[in-house]
């Protein structure tokens, strides 16, 4: 393993991959990582297009859609000596007025540089309550098992002959809640994800995935058609948001603005990490009847990335059997 692949790994704690970490001498540098690993790994990854990613965002968005839903989302960084450092995700959910709201199911997958996987399945639930007319609430919950697997043989150890650890995986249930309000023109949420903190470390068994907190608030501007958006059709919209999250140590506040026009959509993102470089996301997306495609670039300012190394991300989602008389949906962007 080269010193620039783990250099590369290091920076994946933040998941921006701002900043090269210098460090002298080949032992030091794989005694940090293997000493560190359960801090450089801690932390989720995360999807610039988050929308496009509704129930990895908040499980209360399970079900909004009133009909059927399935979402493709792969977000790569591409990097010399790394092979890659990858993040796919995939959810169905769906509508079921028996049950007063949604069900779903999702997998996520984090694969760094062929060294090491985190891999989540789980299951969603968000129960849908009308407040009046106007204003809606969903409540959501999701349980999920989480399992992370290492490869010992990428590693070089700084002791010749010296053994690989016996331990190359940790597995441990995971839950998160959310909550979902909103009316014709504005949605908002919170959402906590890893409630107990589930164990994770491949070294100190007292390493616990940080809890993350959530909230996302944006609002929809119809411009040519000032009506309830739910009757009146959206050929030309713009929609601001703010999504703020926490996950110990880290900080991030993203601001950006989508504007739609008839089937296109284009967006703009500022990420501010509070402990990095900030990112600027750009987004263009085509939205269809039943298929909504996105692509989204990420251009960070630290410096380390260009346009071939950096983080690139594509979502596909297929809407189904949508029914609009079940009950207003929240006017969220696609993206």
């Amino acid at each position: 393993m080269k010193i620039t692949e783990m250099t590369t790994l290091l920076n994946k704690s933040s998941f921006i991959y701002k900043k090269r970490i210098k460090l002298f001498g080949m032992p030091i540098l794989v005694c940090f990582l293997l000493f560190n690993a359960s801090f450089c790994y801690a932390q989720d990854p995360i999807f610039s297009q988050f929308y496009a990613a509704p129930i990895y965002l908040n499980p209360a968005f399970t079900g909004s859609h009133n009909g059927h839903r399935t979402v493709m989302n792969v977000r790569s960084h591409p990097l010399p000596d790394v092979n890659n450092i990858s993040t796919f995700n995939f959810s169905f959910d769906s509508m079921i007025p028996a049950l007063y709201g949604g069900v779903g199911f999702f997998a996520t997958s984090d694969y760094i540089g062929n060294m090491l996987w985190g891999n989540t399945l789980g299951l969603t639930y968000a129960y849908h309550l009308q407040l009046n007319r106007d204003w809606f609430v969903n409540f959501g919950a999701q349980a999920g098992y989480y399992r992370r697997d290492i490869r010992w043989s990428r590693l070089i150890f700084a002791a010749p002959g010296q053994a690989p650890p016996s331990q190359d995986w940790k597995h441990a249930l995971d839950f998160a809640t959310g909550l979902l309000i909103y009316n014709d023109r504005f949605y908002g949420g919170l959402a906590f994800h890893h409630l107990n903190q589930p164990t994770i470390g491949l070294f100190e068994n007292d390493h616990r995935l940080m809890l993350k907190h959530t909230l996302h608030v944006g609002m929809y501007f119809n411009l040519d058609s000032p009506g309830r958006i739910y009757t009146q059709s959206s050929n030309y919209y713009i929609s601001p948001n703010i999504i703020f999250q926490i996950q110990d140590p880290f900080i991030r506040i993203n601001y950006g603005a989508y504007v739609g026009l008839d089937r296109v959509v284009t967006g703009a993102w500022l990420r501010q990490d509070l402990s990095n470089s900030n990112t600027l996301v750009f987004l263009l997306g085509l939205k269809m009847e039943r298929i909504q495609i996105g692509y989204s670039y990420d251009h960070s300012f630290s410096g380390f990335t260009d346009v071939r190394h950096s983080v690139h991300e594509i979502s596909l989602t297929w809407l189904l059997d949508r029914d609009d008389r079940t009950r207003m949906i929240p006017r969220c962007p696609c993206f």
